[in-house]
Order: structure tokens, then sequence, then C-alpha cells
């Protein structure tokens, strides 16, 4: 029997009441804090005692500090609304964020801690993670969402191939950060798919309108095998003309499958339109990245990467966290003047960071551009949506 979860007697912080509490916030915050690190670095004012190149540690931290803070606080908290189960909250969840956050410290300090140690403390949250996806769904009998811990197992072997080559047992990094993007990147393909045309189906029906999105249907699971194969070939083979190929037409579908969701009729409400947004950014990378392949000279290959990750992962993330915590919190469903220039800053660094490699004579500062206007928008959203997971609401 599935609905909303019921939730334990809990007096403790409010911050560890729910999952997507800890996460969310801590996603922000070190959303902030590796970009700054990573941009003082670029400018050769600041280094940290870590066994990552600092390329290395920025992409790394990114996917596997940032993105999976983010991805646990929403399965935590959408977990139990598909299964009724009882969420994580109190000591466990305590436990889980604490871990993550060592990671972090571990990830930073690898040099001083020693490799191997700070590999183990990094991939123990995932791990960590997985048990309790896994457990929750085979206990829930949910089998619908069990692609979720076989992603996180995914990204436990992504990150592993991160930290063999950062250790020195052999060159697996690249592999290991490209497996870790795809992974994301189809995560925002098969949940998107399921909560984007969701939302602006109710939107859509509360305003009366008579045109809907398109019901999932055999094209969009065709789609999703594209991308899954487009992306699939990218991690095994990244400069191979077939994967090219693969690529961009998995974006293409994925540019028709947008449009089978009606997105430009929900322009007059950002906290909608921004999911779109984030979705478009996944069909853009796509098609970048097979262009890189098949005309190296003319698309840059990390205007692609770029695209999935500060385009599809940055915009994404802030959509479904600024709208999960008005759901949860008892805050109306609407976007402010703030949340608003959340929006807009995460969607020029986005742009300014895509447009960098096609202007070799403006890269660096148009790196420092996108880097600052990406922690602005982050800033912005601890300063906007911070008290509401730290105090108690819904």
């Amino acid at each position: 029997m599935h609905g909303v979860p019921r939730y334990r007697a809990y007096n403790g912080p409010a911050l560890f009441s729910q999952g997507f509490r800890p996460f969310f916030l801590g996603a922000g915050v070190w959303a902030v804090l590796a970009v700054s690190i990573w941009l003082l670095s670029v400018r050769g004012d600041a280094s940290l005692p870590t066994i990552f190149a600092p390329a290395r540690w920025h992409a790394h931290e990114m996917l596997f500090g940032f993105a999976t803070a983010a991805m646990a606080g929403f399965v935590l908290t959408a977990i139990p609304n598909w299964t009724g189960r009882m969420p994580l909250q109190g000591a466990p969840l305590i436990i889980l964020s604490g871990v993550w956050l060592l990671g972090r410290v571990a990830m930073a300090t690898s040099a001083l801690i020693g490799g191997l140690p700070a590999a183990l403390i990094d991939l123990s949250f995932l791990a960590m993670l997985f048990c309790v996806v896994l457990r929750e769904i085979v206990a829930g009998r949910n089998w619908r969402h069990f692609p979720l811990p076989v992603a996180v197992a995914v990204l436990i072997v992504a990150n592993a191939l991160t930290q063999l080559e950062a250790n020195d047992f052999v060159q697996s990094g690249r592999l290991g950060e490209r497996l870790g993007l795809a992974t994301f990147v189809l995560l925002i393909s098969l949940v998107g798919g399921r909560i984007i045309p969701s939302f602006t189906r109710k939107w859509l029906a509360k305003r009366g309108s008579d045109v809907m999105p398109i019901p999932l249907n055999r094209f969009d699971v065709g789609t999703l095998i594209l991308v899954l194969a487009g992306l699939g070939l990218w991690v095994a083979s990244p400069d191979a003309q077939f994967t090219g190929v693969a690529l961009v037409v998995a974006g293409l579908f994925s540019l028709v499958r947008l449009a089978r969701w009606r997105g430009w009729r929900t322009r007059s409400e950002s906290i909608l339109w921004i999911l779109h947004l984030g979705y478009a950014w996944v069909a853009a990378g796509l098609i970048l990245l097979g262009g890189a392949a098949l005309f190296p000279v003319a698309i840059p290959y990390p205007a692609g990467i770029h695209a999935l990750a500060a385009g599809a992962i940055g915009t994404m993330t802030l959509a479904v966290m600024t709208r999960a915590i008005r759901g949860h919190t008892g805050r109306a469903l609407a976007a402010g003047p703030i949340t608003m220039a959340i929006y807009l800053l995460i969607t020029l660094a986005a742009i300014s960071r895509v447009t960098a490699p096609f202007l070799p004579e403006f890269y660096l500062p148009l790196l420092m551009v996108s880097g600052f206007i990406w922690i602005a928008a982050f800033s912005l959203f601890i300063v906007s949506d911070g008290r509401s997971l730290l105090t108690a609401g819904e």
C-alpha cells in the first residue's frame, strides 16, 4: 500500500527530521564552497592537500559531493512517498549525512590522511545510501523504482574508478567521471520524465487547459533507450564516430520528448518551467557531446560536458530542491522574486560555462564569470531556503 509516509515522533533538531533537509542544505553549501575553492585554485591563490589534481578534485566533488547530496535528499524524500514506509530521520539520518560530510573533508585532505583511507570514507557514504535505498525498495515491493538502487551502485563503481587513479593504481579517473556524469543524466531523463509531465498536467488541469502533456508511451521508452545507448557508448568510447551519431540522435529525440510535455504553456509559472529548462539542457548536452565527436574542430568537447553538468544537473538540482522544500514545509508552491533570480543566475552560469570553450581568448574570464554566477545562485538558495530547512515545517 503506497501513499504519504507516516512520521515517527521526533523531538530533535528539525534539520534531521526529513531526508531532504540536511542533504539539500549540504548540496547548496558545498556548491558554493567547492566552486569557490576551484576558482581560487585556477587563479593560483589556493590549493588543497589532496592527492587529486585540482581539475580532477573539482570534477569529483561536483559529481560525488554536490550532485550526490542533492540526489540523496530527493531519494530519501521520494521513496517513502512511493512506498508508504517510514522515512529516514533522527540518528540514522544524522549518521548518513555525517558520513557524507566526512567524505568531503577526506577528499580535501587525502594527501594528509592517506589516499586509501580517504577513498574508503568517501565511498562508505554511497555504500550506506545504497543499502538504505535497496532496503526501502525491496521492503515496499516498489519494483518500478528499482533503477534507483542500481544507479547508486553504478555511482559507487564510478567513484571507485576515480579513486583508483588518484591512488596510482590504474588510469581510470576519466572513465569514472564519464560514468558518474552519465548516471546522473540518465536519472534526470528517467525521473524527470515522470515528474515534469505530471506536475505540468496538474498545473494545466487546474487552469482548464484542453492541451495536456502526452502520457508516457513507447516514444518515451524508446527515447530512454536511445539516451542509455548513447551515454553507454560515450562512457566506453567518447571519441568514436558512432558514439557521436548515437548521442546526437538521443539528443534530438529528447528534444521531441520535451516538446510533448507542453512546457511553453507553463511560462507564467517559473517554478514549473525551470524543470523543462533543466531537461532541455540534457538534450543540448547530448547533441553537443555528439557534435564534439563528429566535428571536433568546430565543437569543443568541454561544451557538452558542462551543458550536462552545469546546465542539466545544476538547473535540475535547484529546480527540484526549491520545489520540494516548498512542498514539504508548507510554503506556497510558487517562485518569488528571489527564487526567480536563482533560476536566472543558474541559467546564466550554465550559458557562460558552455560558451567559454568556443571562445578560447575569453576562456578564463568566462570561466570566472560562470563560477561567480554559480556561487551567487546557490548563495541565494541558501539565503532563501536555508531557514526552511533548519526550522520545523510540515
